[in-house]
Order: structure tokens, then sequence, then C-alpha cells
């Protein structure tokens, strides 16, 4: 089957690497798989095999004002017309809410059965009046709306059962056993770690509140926050702030992070909101521990809270805290954990994960 997966960028986020993994495992099922991203080469930081083609449009970019703005989308619409029909595919999957937009706007009329991916909350996750009516119009044209989650899909309330699906995002773990660390730990430290984009919705900041709540009791462990973004100048400050300066490591992003969560005894997902939580399954799948913020969407649905990982209550820093502390003060009960957790992961393994968009698209 030819399918074109279609993609704002391959940019360093979970919708992201979910993308480039379903690509690749419909690739080893025999697929020919296109993909298209509307952003060129340099946004990059995941990487396609070299067997399935990309088309970079190039046509991202800001307009400077509401005529503009429509000239732009015009001709990303052209482009990714163009695009899509030289794949000639029988299926077109497109990921996130803006992009899913452009995708049905530039197929309308077309013969392509055309699956959008919704990967976050969109009560949480506001994309703007204007796109939102966009979505509220375009999406009952699409083939199948797709959720990452159950807590997402309850969004669609208004779209037909039959058009409405929940696939989880896969955990590849060929990465997982490499023996080159692109960062290496200090080992006189243990670790907590945690990953994702530095915005508002991981909620670091709240992460470093609590972590300055029993650091004093710590002090031989580090807090070490993989990402990049916007909001690195304020965490920076706030770690200053409250004076953590020596037991917290803002390294960045990293190419491959299975070899520096391995490294540590703890992970915590401190996030507002999450539409899935990508980086718990990948944390579970390395045998680290993991606590989370139960988010509206995601996380409850990977974690038995008590069983194979500890949810607690959204933006709770003190129960955050609490929570950290017990498992940083017990060796014992992060062994335990993390052997359940490991045990729960053949769910969300890429061939399962891949089997269920086949019977989607069988259908």
């Amino acid at each position: 089957m030819r399918i074109a997966i279609v993609i704002h960028s391959l940019g360093g986020g979970g919708a992201e690497r979910a993308a480039v993994l379903l690509a690749e495992g419909l690739t080893e099922k025999q697929h020919q798989v296109s993909f298209i991203t509307l952003f060129g080469e340099e946004a990059d930081f995941y990487d396609l095999p070299e067997e399935i083609p990309r088309i970079a449009l190039k046509v991202d970019g800001s307009s400077a004002n509401l005529l503009q703005g429509l000239q732009n989308n015009l001709r990303r619409l052209r482009s990714l017309r163009q695009a899509v029909d030289s794949c000639q595919p029988n299926i077109v999957i497109s990921f996130l809410d803006k992009t899913n937009v452009l995708t049905l706007i530039s197929c309308l009329g077309s013969k392509y059965p055309l699956i959008v991916s919704e990967q976050n909350d969109p009560t949480q996750n506001d994309i703007g009046r204007i796109w939102n009516l966009l979505r509220r119009l375009t999406y009952p044209f699409a083939t199948m709306v797709v959720s990452c989650s159950q807590g997402v899909d309850r969004n669609w309330s208004w779209l037909s059962p039959k058009q409405r699906a929940v696939i989880y995002n896969p955990l590849a773990v060929k990465d997982r056993d490499s023996t080159v660390a692109p960062l290496q730990l200090d080992s006189n430290f243990h670790k907590v770690v945690a990953m994702g984009r530095l915005t508002p919705q991981k909620g670091f900041d709240l992460l470093l509140q609590a972590f300055a709540l029993i650091s004093e009791q710590f002090p031989n462990w580090q807090l070490v926050i993989l990402g990049e973004g916007e909001q690195r100048e304020l965490l920076e400050a706030l770690a200053r702030k409250l004076g953590l300066e020596s037991q917290v490591i803002m390294p960045g992003l990293v190419s491959n992070p299975f070899p520096v969560l391995q490294q540590c005894e703890l992970f915590v997902l401190s996030s507002r909101y999450e539409g899935f939580g990508n980086v718990i399954i990948e944390a579970m799948s390395c045998g680290i521990p993991v606590i989370s913020t139960n988010c509206p969407s995601g996380p409850g649905e990977i974690i038995n809270s008590g069983k194979n990982g500890i949810l607690v209550p959204n933006q709770d820093k003190d129960r955050l805290a609490q929570a950290m502390k017990t498992l940083m003060s017990d060796p014992e009960r992060r062994q335990e954990l993390s052997a359940q957790a490991q045990n729960s992961l053949r769910r969300f393994e890429l061939n399962e994960i891949v089997s269920q968009w086949e019977q989607l698209f069988n259908k």
C-alpha cells in the first residue's frame, strides 16, 4: 500500500517521533511510505531511513498581517496538494492540528482516504479561534480521526463514532541498547531525570519547585532536564532563585536519550497536560520507575498507580515532592515499580501499533 505521511517538521517533539516511528514500522511491513513536511530540512531533529522518500516543502514561516497570512496559506495548500498527488497514495495520514486542517483543505475533492492524527488535548492546547473553527469545519471531511489516547478522543464527540479511533503512540527500542552515550552524567550522584520541550505545558517550573522542597534532604541527588525551548532562561533563573545550581543540569536536546535515561534512577513527568506521554514508556523501557502528574489525558492510560508507576494530582508540587522523596529514599520500591513497568509495555510495541494502523487501513 502506498501511504503519504504529512507533518509540519521533523523537529524534536513527541508527535514527530511518533510519525517517524510509524513510517519506519509501515516500511518494515512492506508498505511504500512517503514523508511530506511543511518545513525544510533545517528544522530536522529526527532522521528518516534512506529508503523513505522525503518531500520538504519549505512553506513554513510567520505572516506579518492577515492578507499575507491568507496568501501564505494558499501557497501552502497548493504546494501540499501537488506533493500529495506526486506520491499517488492509497491513504494519506496527517499529524498535528494545524497541519491536519491544511491537509484536509488541500485534499478536498481528491480520491484519497485521509486520516488525521491528534496528538494533544485540545481543551488545554489552544490553537486559536480561527484554527479551532477551521478544525470544526474540516474534520467531518476526514475519513478517520485517530487520537493518541482515550482522553484526547473524548473531545471529538461531535463526530460520528465510526469516524473516530484510538491508537497509542509506539515504543521503539532500537536505540535503547546503544553503547554510545551522547551525554555522560556524574556517577557520584543519583539522578532524577525529566525530558521534553522547555515550555509551560511540560511544567518544569513545578518540577523545580518540587525538587527544591526536598533537595536539602538529598544532597547526593541531581535533577537532569533534557530538552530545549522557549523557557530555558526562565527555568535557569528559577533554579538559581531556588538555590539549585549545583543540583540541576539542563544539557539541552540529545540525539539518543536512551543511554542517558539508563544512567538515572527515577523519571518524572511534571506536565500540566499531555496527549499521550511518549517519554513515560521510553523511560519505562529503560528500567526506570516513573512518577507522573495525572494529566487530563495520557499518563493515566499508561500508569496503573502503585503498580507500574506513581500518579500524583495534576500541578500539585507538594504531592509531587512527596512522591519523589518516597522513591528516592527506597531503592527496593524503585526496583519493584521498574519491573512491573517493563512487563506492561507490550501493548505499545511498534509491531503491535503498526498492526492496529493496518487494521484501520483495511476498514
